[in-house]
């Protein structure tokens, strides 16, 4: 007789499990219709406000939560955010980015085109006889103007995206239902074992909702048409309440209202409990389920009390040794992993993003292995708090009298402070760079006339020193624009004619002014000229440092020294960013500094032998493997690499012209 009875009441608990599996199953199914009946929530929108209960600052979700509220794709809206106190951290941060002060808390956006036209801050007050979110609500429905035609209820702490308001008021706009709501999935943010049980707990309520005759509003996310609103006068209705949603839901069932559950758009919410705080968290809701749903409690502790019931019974089946007690653990497992496979595909579908992926992965085990052992928590759970009527919220304590009547118990009395590091409002940043304009946009030089290109070399005059000159620093005088035709002694009479070389156009700069130093400028620093006697003739040198003047042959104190003057770069104007036709002869002013500079020589004694290259070191005139050849000036100082250091060097000693070309382009030997 007592094998049989079990036997029965297995075959009952089978088919509870089977029943919640096949929910699962049916959560993504109802979800594609529901999305194809609403869409993405884009028709017929009409305006709605946003009522926002908040108390306090969190660094790492409250900016992002606000920053998304005030960026929702909708056609219309204004948001109310009510708290406490001014002095309440949420409140001093927006009162600051949204400037705005204790009497004139409104801001308005002053582009009129934009979604979000309003956004009122609303100082509640200190609750005495109701929950301090209901106190701060009751305080924002005094804002309601009569152009709202739908009310939406948001919690602060829930993540959400940028059509999270279209969809939670689609069935409303499109007069299917006239409450909706959704539901939210915990996510872990570390993978220890109290976030990992209140994950699977709350993912198995999650996906077992959606039935109109089961479903009750979530006041983290909830929407009322408001010619409902104002029927069921939700002002007064939660007056003395500590509970918004459940007392609205059965309120709204009473009236023959139905509620829609839209699954696509369950949020994540992020959690780190430990098992105190977990405890606290779950018996806080199941307290307040008791209180305001009665109905609710009773079917959830029935559910979780059979199930519960049948697991017990099967172990003590196998400790005594009863064989038929592996038929339903075997099935019940079976069951199991594909319940655990198809929530799996549930939250893979809900949330792309790879991060909450891979946190809800990681308690997966608990749903393919140890189903029976967070049923039965979840069960444990809710048997403590049959006698339980007082609850902690926001820190505070209150004790539930009825469901118009509630007793605060202890309020904290230490003020919060708005962390550090705060960012700012992304709303307020995005206007900011409006206003100021796009910064990538080219400076464009302001012309009181007309531009005309410079089609010649400015030359500058000679000094004539002994010593070398030093570059001065630049001063603070306007730029100006300075060029200079350099010339070598002439090839000598014996060599073999060649035809001139081409001289190379000045090359337009693309850019806009900027300062910029042409690389011929490095290779004109000081440089000296002397003539110096060797044991086969006269021959030319280039001095470039008193180290490597150290290291010539002796000198002749009789042979003149010629120093060449640097030249002088500024910022260019942008007028010569303008390229000019190559010039077939030199000009005027630098054939006469030609033959005032050149000192008298025999034609065949100029480069009679191989001149002694700038630079010291094996094969490569860059190579400079002595740490003293690195004071050979800035073009010493180039990379190794660099083969225009090379020309540049070699163009001195073959009587090349330079040329400062405009706009800050390096100049290139003729």
């Amino acid at each position: 007789m007592i094998e049989r009875v079990l036997l029965i009441f297995w075959v009952f608990w089978l088919l509870l499990v089977l029943f919640a599996a096949f929910r699962v199953f049916a959560f993504s199914f109802a979800r594609r219709r529901q999305d194809k009946r609403w869409g993405d929530g884009s028709i017929d929108q009409k305006p709605a406000v946003v009522v926002v209960a908040v108390k306090g600052f969190d660094l790492q979700s409250s900016p992002k939560f606000f920053d998304t509220l005030f960026a929702q794709v909708y056609d219309n809206y204004r948001v109310i955010v009510a708290f406490e106190s001014w002095s309440d951290p949420v409140a001093v941060w927006l009162k600051d980015e949204l400037e705005v002060s204790k009497e004139d808390p409104h801001w308005t956006h002053p582009e009129s085109d934009k979604s979000l036209k309003e956004i009122t801050l609303v100082c509640a007050g200190t609750s005495e006889a109701e929950g301090q979110k209901v106190h701060n609500q009751r305080a924002a429905f005094e804002q309601l103007t009569t152009a709202d035609e739908v009310v939406v209820f948001v919690d602060a702490d829930i993540v959400f995206k940028s059509d999270w308001l279209a969809k939670i008021a689609a069935p409303i706009n499109q007069k299917t239902h006239p409450l909706a709501t959704t539901y939210r999935w915990l996510i872990p943010k570390r993978p220890t074992l109290p976030n990992q049980v209140a994950s699977v707990i709350n993912g198995s309520i999650t996906t077992q909702g959606g039935w109109e005759s089961t479903t009750v509003l979530w006041g983290g996310s909830m929407a009322i048409a408001r010619s409902v609103f104002d029927k069921l006068d939700v002002p007064t209705l939660l007056k003395g309440s500590l509970n918004d949603d459940l007392r609205l839901s059965k309120a709204a069932r009473a009236a023959g209202h139905r509620i829609a559950f839209i699954r696509s758009l369950i949020v994540p919410t992020m959690i780190d409990f430990n098992w105190r705080s977990f405890f606290e968290f779950a018996k806080r809701q199941y307290t307040q389920v008791k209180f305001f749903s009665p109905i609710l409690y009773t079917g959830t502790n029935i559910v979780l009390g059979f199930y519960a019931l049948g697991a017990l019974s099967i172990v003590i089946a196998l400790v005594y040794g009863y064989f038929f007690a592996w038929v339903p653990v075997a099935a019940a497992y079976v069951i199991d992993q594909f319940r655990s496979l198809a929530r799996q595909q549930v939250y893979l579908s809900l949330f792309p993003e790879n991060g909450i992926q891979r946190k809800l992965f990681s308690a997966s085990w608990l749903e393919h292995m140890l189903t029976p052992f967070w049923m039965v928590l979840h069960w444990l759970l809710l048997i403590s708090t049959w006698t339980q009527s007082r609850i902690t919220w926001a820190g505070i304590t209150y004790r539930i009298i009825a469901i118009d009547k509630t007793r605060i118990l202890n309020r904290p009395v230490v003020a919060e402070a708005l962390p550090v590091g705060v960012p700012g409002l992304a709303l307020i940043a995005n206007l900011n760079d409006r206003k100021r304009g796009s910064y990538t946009q080219p400076i464009r030089p302001i012309s009181t006339g007309p531009i005309t290109p410079i089609t010649s070399p400015i030359t500058l005059p000679v000094e004539e020193t002994a010593t070398p000159v030093e570059l001065p620093e630049t001063a603070a005088e306007p730029p100006r624009e300075e060029a200079v035709a350099i010339t070598e002694p002439a090839a000598p009479a014996t060599s073999k004619p060649t035809s001139p070389e081409p001289r190379q156009s000045p090359i337009a700069h693309p850019g806009v002014s900027a300062f910029v130093t042409p690389l011929t400028a490095l290779a004109l620093l000081p440089l000296r000229r002397r003539s110096l006697t060797h044991s086969t003739g006269p021959k030319t040198f280039l001095s470039s440092s008193p180290a490597a003047r150290r290291r010539r042959p002796a000198i002749e104190e009789d042979q003149p020294a010629i120093h060449l003057m640097p030249v002088k770069f500024y910022p260019t104007n942008p007028a010569l960013a303008q390229s000019s036709p190559p010039s077939e002869t030199l000009p005027a002013s630098s054939q006469e500094f030609e033959e005032k500079t050149s000192p008298p020589e025999s034609p065949g004694e100029v480069f009679e032998k191989t001149p002694e290259p700038l630079f010291e070191g094996g094969g490569s005139a860059a190579h400079r493997p002595h740490p003293r050849s690195r004071r050979v000036g800035v073009v010493g100082r180039r990379s190794a690499k660099s083969s225009r250091v090379n020309a540049l060097g070699s163009s001195f000693l073959t009587g090349r012209v330079f040329r400062p070309v405009s706009r800050g382009a390096a100049g290139r030997s003729a």
